[in-house]
């Protein structure tokens, strides 16, 4: 048996070609995919092939092809007639990745959805960056790191800020973060990979969830729930790194630790920071989480003259130059 197909048909030859471009670069997605710019040549097709997705721009929708063996069909909107109720529609004049999303996201909303192939490695690497001194650039330490390691490997970062402001540095609205997430974790079923598919961004080459919207949405799950969790992502994504930018908010925060293959701790010289840090260090030896202190790297970053904070140019900087030296020397690049 053969894998599923998707199709799409729309009679512009280039967006046909672009469409089939976007598809086949999610390598998890299951699908042989085909194209066509003519009904006429999908009708022959259908006649002959089930088809699980397909996906059809609004001029070349036809009614009959709700009677064909067709799992599944999102219309292309773009606004020029009247369509059925029962059709799902998406909008065709939105950017690639925002088409890809909501594809996803209404493909997902079937009652027939086929599996991701998910990741084929048995294990992912986590990388913890957490700090407890505040205002000591961990975050755009994280960002510049997954931008810098998503060059060569699959990354997802993962914010667990109280306030991350992401909406605001990006200057765009999300239609979905890490609340709907932990959400479909628990509702979604076989549907929870294409409900990650399309909420995922992406900043360059590194994806990620965008953060909820307030920390209070996971702060009461369970400690032992988080390691379930982050695995499914990764085998959902094909996920080979997750670097988690985590915060006291998180319950369970030193057990996430301890999962992670590799820890940095922002440090800084002053006397408030050396207190707070020496404080934290000496709890982990109370509290017997010492593979916390073996795995860490405390990194004192030095003074930048030209620090970019565009979130999307983190990997040209000089704090870039830095990070790049650390994760060579740890072998992580």
């Amino acid at each position: 048996m053969g894998k599923p197909i998707l199709a799409i048909c729309d009679r512009h030859p280039g967006y046909t070609n672009q469409l089939i471009a976007l598809f086949q670069e999610k390598k998890e997605l299951p699908f042989e995919i085909y194209g066509f710019t003519k009904n006429d040549s999908l009708q022959e097709f259908c006649g002959e092939h089930e088809i699980a997705l397909l996906i059809i721009s609004e001029p070349d929708y036809r009614e009959e092809l709700q009677k064909k063996a067709i799992d599944r069909i999102l219309v292309l909107q773009e606004g020029t007639g009247t369509l059925p109720e029962n059709v799902a529609v998406v909008n065709k004049f939105q950017p690639a990745g925002a088409l890809y999303r909501e594809i996803m996201r209404a493909y997902g909303e079937g009652e027939k959805v086929v599996p991701l192939r998910g990741s084929r490695k048995e294990k992912f690497q986590m990388i913890g960056i957490y700090s407890p001194l505040h205002c000591c650039m961990q975050t755009t330490f994280t960002l510049t790191a997954g931008q810098l390691l998503a060059r060569k490997k699959k990354v997802l970062y993962i914010n667990f800020e109280c306030f991350s402001g992401f909406e605001m540095l990006l200057g765009k609205r999300f239609g979905g973060n890490l609340t709907d997430v932990l959400y479909y974790y628990d509702n979604a079923g076989d549907k929870f990979s294409y409900r990650l598919e399309s909420i995922v961004q992406k900043m360059g080459d590194l994806y990620f969830i965008p953060p909820a919207a307030s920390f209070e949405d996971f702060q009461d799950l369970k400690e032992e729930e988080w390691i379930p969790i982050l695995t499914r992502i990764a085998k959902s994504g094909g996920y080979e790194t997750i670097l988690l930018d985590l915060t006291e908010q998180v319950r369970g925060v030193y057990s996430l630790l301890e999962d992670c293959d590799k820890i940095y701790t922002l440090i800084r010289d002053d006397r408030m920071a050396k207190a707070k840090l020496a404080q934290y260090e000496l709890l982990l030896e109370q509290e017997e989480h010492r593979k916390i202190l073996e795995k860490t790297e405390k990194c004192r970053l030095p003074v930048f003259k030209n620090l970019s904070f565009q979130l999307e140019n983190l990997s040209h900087s000089e704090l870039a130059d830095y990070v790049e030296k650390q994760l060579t020397e740890d072998g992580l690049l």
